[in-house]
Parts: structure tokens; sequence; C-alpha cells
């Protein structure tokens, strides 16, 4: 069966769980009880910290938003000249903006290939083939 992103997969600092190249096999986003084990909690980037101390359950909520902590996030890594993190500000605005549920629907037609219906990760919307 055919996973479709969820709310589960709008991450608490922006990012959309559902272009990551671990969804669906190794994770199911960010809220899930299915989470790749390099993203359980956020530690490396100390986000999920960051949302408890400010009582909120995501970046765009906070009245820091955008801190720095998230501006310098949204610079790196970047692999194979693509920083899947550069629009979690962004995304962060749009989410305030039209809600989590919408922001969702919006990401998941963004990153689905209209030809294979292939839910196509960061990495691959520049190279993405169907065959």
């Amino acid at each position: 069966m055919k996973r479709i992103p969820d709310e589960k997969c709008a991450s608490i600092c922006g990012l959309f769980c559902g272009a990551c190249p671990a969804f669906p096999d190794e994770c199911h986003g960010c809220f899930s009880d299915y989470v790749r084990k390099c993203c359980q909690n956020c530690a490396a980037h100390g986000f999920l910290e960051c949302a408890k101390k400010h009582n909120v359950v995501r970046c765009y909520e906070c009245e820091e938003f955008p801190c720095d902590k998230l501006k310098e996030f949204s610079t790196k890594p970047v692999i194979n000249g693509i920083c899947n993190h550069a629009d979690v500000i962004s995304d962060g605005f749009r989410m305030r903006e039209i809600g989590v549920a919408k922001w969702i629907e919006e990401k998941t037609k963004q990153h689905t290939c209209p030809k294979c219906g292939k839910l196509i990760n960061w990495y691959e919307m520049k190279s993405h083939s169907c065959d």
C-alpha cells in the first residue's frame, strides 16, 4: 500500500518529511511513531527542546520565528548542490498562513510526479525520471 504524507510529515522545523529519501520505508514523519533514528528528538539541532521551552509544537508558532537557529539550519547541508532545509522559513510562514493540513496537500502535490504518481524526494526534484 502506498503511504501518503499526512500532518505527521510537517516537522517541527518546517521540513516536509514526505520529501525525505527515508519516507516511507525508514520513517513516517517527524510526529509519527516510526521516526528515522537520526531524526528522533531533533537532538542534533535542538528544535524539539526549543519548541517545548517556547510551548509550541512547530517553530512557526513561536513569537521568535524565524530565529537565528532556524536561519542557520536553512543554509545547510548542501548535498549535490541542493539544500533540503532551504525552504523551512518560507514553509513555516506558509503553514502559518494556510494551516498544516493544506500545506501538506500543497507539498505532496509539489513532490508528486504528474506522470507516474511517485513521491519525489528533495534530491530527485530536478533529475526524476519515470523509468
